[in-house]
């Protein structure tokens, strides 16, 4: 049976497999096929300043 997790943005239950990867200067993301908001998979700098570039992210998103 294939893995799967459920997207924090939709609820969905999703493939990690299928997802299209996305990555920035701070995180390695996925995104999610059905409401394609990015999903944080590792941080790469320190917490205070991820944070506040996926809020950046998910405003710019938003926006779209």
């Amino acid at each position: 049976m294939t893995q799967r997790f459920i997207c924090p943005h939709c609820h969905s239950p999703l493939d990690p497999l299928t997802m299209d990867n996305a990555s920035s200067a701070n995180a390695r993301l996925r995104i999610c096929p059905d409401c394609d908001e990015p999903i944080v998979l590792a941080v790469t700098t320190a917490p205070a300043q991820a944070v506040a570039r996926i809020a950046t992210l998910l405003a710019e998103n938003a926006a779209r």
